[in-house]
């Protein structure tokens, strides 16, 4: 055992010293309070003997500094002290002195004293060790917690991705049906109506000739000629020829928008697909942007800048719930009316997307904890903090990175790099 022995009075010290290396330990010699902390942080010693009274620092000084360590094992503390009056022996202990000797002292005293703070030295060190073991095994448990907590909520996020997935698959097979044969209807309802508009030009021109021929006395043909200019006059012919191609073209063109929306949510979807394939990222985003364009309407204007890039090798599915997660964020940090810029462009072999917004920024001390599980500036209840994890860990299995920057009060702009296919 290694004791330091820290007093100044030359003939005490060697006494105290005398008494430890009889008894088998090994003696750490010092001469005052200052010079006694620095060899205790080079030697790390089992115990210390102190006096009380010493030039720079006291032996109470040095029992605290001792004290406020956080040393794996336990350093038992002697303090020598001519001092016998209570409230003195009270601030022996209270400065973390485990045992106190008056002086002068016996040796056979001192030594049984040593041999005493052995044992409970002893002990203490193997309750320290024993504390230091159950902080880290603690540890430990807390991040397989957290990582269990982390898996089961991405389970649970793909769990409901995918049942989203199937459910949109099969709205999106019912949606077409209906969409198809009115897309289809409206086709014919158009080639109809160039028909009936070819008859009522045939009937006008009809109509002009015979009020021109007509006889005078005719009664009954100018009264019939006369109700069915009343009745063009009443129904405004002339406007319904004209508005009747125009709505019809705005209902062939929402039917095709609707096909184009259950088709990309299809794509977007994709479920029960576990094997990769070679996507277009631009499609992708297009695809993702018609299924967000109601979290994105009323909340910025979204430029898109295409560069022609390779195919990407992934999972579309899972690549464009990175893409909704990214335009989502970027729409609720828009507080009234804002901008969305993405851009794709090729770097080499690499496809790189970057998408910023002109919303409220991130704080710069929460940007390295972006993709951490369960991280998130939203109010409670408005977000689970797991959306920009998930994003993380499917640009990692895809073997690219996603990387933040970010200004408070300008915006934030994520650019994700990954690996394309020649």
């Amino acid at each position: 055992m290694k004791i330091l022995i820290a007093e100044d009075d030359y003939v005490s010290r060697l006494l105290v010293k005398k008494a430890v290396t009889k008894i088998g330990h090994d003696a750490i010699l010092t001469e005052n309070g200052k010079a006694a902390w620095e060899a205790f942080q080079a030697e790390k010693p089992d115990m210390v003997i102190t006096d009380w009274m010493m030039p720079e620092m006291d032996g109470i000084e040095l029992c605290k500094r001792i004290r406020s360590g956080k040393e794996l094992t336990y350093t038992y503390i002697i303090l020598l002290t001519a001092k016998d009056k209570t409230t003195d022996l009270v601030e022996v202990f209270d400065a973390g002195a485990d045992d106190y000797i008056i002086k002068p002292f016996k040796p056979d005293e001192l030594r049984s004293r040593i041999k005493s703070g052995e044992r409970i030295s002893s002990l203490e060190s193997q309750h320290h060790a024993l504390q230091a073991k159950l902080l880290v095994k603690n540890k430990k448990l807390d991040e397989t917690l957290s990582h269990l907590k982390a898996t089961q909520a991405q389970a649970l996020q793909s769990e409901k991705m995918a049942s989203i997935g199937q459910l949109a698959a099969g709205v999106a097979h019912e949606i077409n049906n209906p969409i198809g044969f009115v897309g289809s209807n409206l086709d014919a309802l158009t080639d109809y109506f160039q028909d009936f508009e070819s008859l009522l030009s045939h009937y006008s021109s009809l109509g002009k000739l015979v009020e021109e021929q007509a006889n005078p006395g005719d009664d009954g043909l100018a009264a019939q000629l006369a109700a069915v200019r009343k009745c063009e006059e009443d129904i405004e012919i002339d406007y319904l020829r004209e508005d009747i191609p125009d709505l019809l073209k705005d209902c062939i063109d929402g039917a095709r928008r609707v096909g184009r929306i259950v088709a990309d949510l299809k794509n977007f979807a994709h479920p029960g697909n576990d094997k990769k394939m070679l996507m277009d990222i631009n499609k992708g985003i297009e695809s993702t942007l018609n299924v967000v364009a109601n979290e994105l309407k009323y909340k910025a204007t979204v430029t898109k800048e295409f560069d022609k890039i390779p195919p990407v090798e992934g999972f579309p599915q899972k690549i464009n719930q990175v893409f909704m997660n990214i335009l989502v964020n970027a729409a609720q940090s828009i507080e009234e009316k804002g901008e969305i810029l993405i851009k794709t462009s090729s770097g080499g072999t690499d496809v790189i997307i970057s998408i910023s917004d002109t919303g409220c920024g991130i704080e710069e001390e929460n940007l390295n904890r972006i993709f951490d599980p369960f991280f998130t500036t939203k109010d409670v209840g408005k977000g689970t903090g797991l959306g920009m994890n998930i994003a993380y860990n499917i640009i990692q299995e895809h073997e690219g990175k996603i990387e933040v920057e970010s200004r408070v009060g300008k915006g934030t702009c994520f650019t994700i790099t990954l690996p394309g296919k020649e």
